[in-house]
């Protein structure tokens, strides 16, 4: 697991200012660059397992998007990359339709 102090961006100023940091019990919560999802192996792994790379902590001009999704087989969300896809898909569009500034 990745520090706290690093994971909320206190070694990075220009990363503060997210208004998801204030969430109670963020501190819990890895945030994938969506640059990160297109390299990842499918199946897509843990979040526990992901290297730092993949992460990053928004900052105040980021797009943040939340997924939640039932899991369909106990060892795995998608260990068959079906909704790896269509996430990276979702995310793609959001992202050119909203064109966020981070």
């Amino acid at each position: 697991a990745m520090p706290w102090s690093w994971a909320c961006g206190a070694d990075k100023p220009d990363r503060l200012g997210h208004p998801i940091l204030a969430i109670p019990g963020v501190e819990h919560v890895r945030f994938v660059r969506a640059s990160a999802l297109r390299k990842l192996p499918i199946p897509w792994p843990r979040c526990q397992d992901l290297e730092a790379w993949c992460c990053d902590v928004p900052g105040k001009n980021d797009f943040v998007i939340s997924v939640s999704h039932i899991w369909s087989y106990a060892a795995h969300p998608d260990p068959l990359g079906e909704k790896a896809q269509l996430i990276h898909e979702l995310v793609e569009q959001a992202l050119a339709h909203h064109k966020p500034l981070g």
